[in-house]
């Protein structure tokens, strides 16, 4: 049976909304030329979980629009199992900025999530589980900091390896954003991100770090 992919793969011009200087058009642009692209990757990786007997993820994409004056400079499709305040939980996490696409298990640090996360690694098994899971993938943990638009955040931590110091980086170094997954450039990916195969790619590194997600996701 050939699986017929709603995700249509993503265009040059796609990534070019993140340059558009009026902060209101930038928004529309985005909402217009991204979001449903990931709208139907969501879909795409939901029905391939559900072929493998995982139910019950909620899909959400980011309204881009607060707190007043917010300055969009990326966008994200988040799966989670609550219909709603998935940002203060563990997110299945697609987050498409203007030079790459990121497919990763996230955390707002700010979140409930972030707290048992940081209390398993630093106490419990979850760095010898991300060890298992994570490094043989060539998954990689990063920590962000924000920063003033267009940039909007830098990476001050990033390893395949350090998962338990990528945490503690990001309680000590103010870090607003931890993730561990797989970065993909324009630069280095751009034709594999234009493909509606992408969404299998994406999927196959979700189902790699769900293990994870389910033990920090919530009831």
């Amino acid at each position: 049976m050939v699986f017929v992919y709603r995700f249509p793969g993503f265009e040059p011009g796609d990534f070019e909304t993140f340059r558009i200087r009026d902060r209101h058009h930038r928004r529309e642009e985005i909402l217009r030329l991204i979001h449903p692209k990931l709208k139907a990757l969501g879909e795409d990786i939901l029905s391939d979980f559900w072929h493998r007997g995982i139910e019950g993820l909620h899909l959400h994409l980011p309204q881009l629009n607060w707190p007043p004056g917010y300055e969009p400079f990326c966008t994200w499709l988040a799966l989670s199992t609550h219909p709603h305040r998935y940002q203060q939980l563990a997110q299945l996490n697609v987050g498409v900025h203007e030079p790459y696409v990121a497919v990763r298990l996230g955390f707002d640090t700010a979140g409930e999530a972030f707290g048992r996360f940081l209390f398993l690694m630093s106490h419990g098994d979850l760095p010898g589980v991300l060890d298992r899971i994570a490094a043989p993938a060539g998954l990689r943990c990063r920590v962000y900091r924000q920063t003033p638009w267009p940039e909007g955040s830098r990476v001050i931590f990033d390893s395949g390896e350090a998962f338990l110091r990528g945490v503690k980086a990001a309680e000590r170094e103010n870090g607003n954003w931890f993730e561990v997954g797989r970065v993909f450039t324009r630069q280095d990916h751009g034709g594999e991100l234009e493909q509606p195969e992408f969404a299998a790619t994406a999927a196959g590194i979700l189902l790699d770090l769900y293990p994870v997600f389910r033990r920090l996701a919530g009831p």
